[in-house]
């Protein structure tokens, strides 16, 4: 997947570093950092990986600018989490490619329910999750970060055709 020269990769453990330091940087700057936070980035191939999940990076001449990862809850559900791009690559599609990466990675696993946690406040964010198709819906497990008020669903029926 390329876009601007922008090419989005998979996890490789020297991309560890860079995932915790977007992702605790994001955090601080618009929230807070909990320990569920630490505890899944500081280990992503336990917490992510090593349940078939997934950890997409956005790279741009080498370097990283975004990343998100998708971790598998059980063999159908599916969450879109940790997003985060830098303030240099923010509004550059680079949400949207990421966000379509995990999309097509779920599609893949023929999951039947892909879900996320964020905060209405993220304006950005928002209006890329509703382009690809996600919706607002009740959280079956109430909400389980405190840095987040809202949870969507991903309704395929409304997404927008895929990038090549």
């Amino acid at each position: 997947m390329s876009k601007d020269n922008i090419v989005i990769e998979v996890y490789a453990p020297r991309f560890r570093q860079v995932f915790f330091n977007m992702n605790i940087t994001w955090l601080e700057k618009y929230f807070t950092v909990e320990p569920i936070h630490r505890k899944i980035l500081a280990n992503p191939e336990q917490h992510i990986l090593s349940d078939g999940g997934e950890i997409f990076f956005a790279l741009q001449n080498e370097e990283v600018i975004g990343t998100v990862a998708v971790k598998v809850e059980d063999d159908n559900t599916y969450e879109l989490t940790k997003l985060a791009v830098t303030d240099a690559a923010q509004g550059k599609g680079v949400g949207k490619l990421l966000c379509q990466a995990v999309i097509n990675f779920f599609q893949k696993k023929q999951g039947k329910f892909l879900f996320l946690e964020t905060h209405t406040k993220l304006k950005p964010a928002m209006r890329i999750y509703e382009k690809l198709g996600f919706e607002i819906a009740k959280n079956p497990k109430g909400d389980i970060y405190a840095g987040t008020d809202c949870y969507m669903v991903w309704k395929p029926s409304h997404t927008e055709p895929a990038e090549t």
